[in-house]
């Protein structure tokens, strides 16, 4: 078996809002990326008449993703008027998409909301956000509906 790890630069974010569903915009300075993690809930289905542990899983979960962004307070991607702080104000369901850096730039879809904007503005450094988003409902993991 061979392995051919992969960069992860180049992972690019994009948002349809809900305004303009279909229509994707890619989130401008992105950081580091945090896709969310796909889970199972496990529960101990041992039972008296068994010598060793069993467990069931339960439904399909996602946590809540990051990204951290250089924050430009006037770019349309990141302001109050139609980025990032806009959706979390609006409390917005958006479309969000995931497109990696593979050679069929496999994408994630997925309907979200913006839970967190937290800026940060340090004496000598850089103006940034950390950006929380969750999803809600089914997505899409290439041309396949999970959910």
């Amino acid at each position: 078996m061979t392995t051919n790890a992969m960069s992860g630069h180049g992972t690019l974010l994009q948002r349809a809002p809900a305004a303009t569903p279909g229509v994707f915009t890619t989130i401008g300075e992105l950081g580091d990326i945090t896709p969310p993690a796909l889970t199972r809930n496990e529960f101990d289905a041992t039972t008296q008449q068994e010598d060793i542990d069993s467990y069931v899983l339960g439904v399909l979960r996602r946590g809540a993703f990051s990204v951290s962004v250089n924050f430009i307070p006037t770019n349309a991607t990141h302001d109050h008027l139609t980025g990032l702080q806009q959706a979390l104000i609006d409390n917005e369901m958006c479309g969000w998409k995931f497109i990696f850096p593979d050679v069929s730039n496999t994408t994630w879809v997925a309907s979200g909301q913006v839970q967190q904007f937290v800026p940060h503005a340090p004496v000598d450094g850089k103006l940034s956000a950390d950006v929380t988003i969750r999803f809600s409902g089914q997505m899409w993991i290439g041309a396949t509906l999970v959910g």
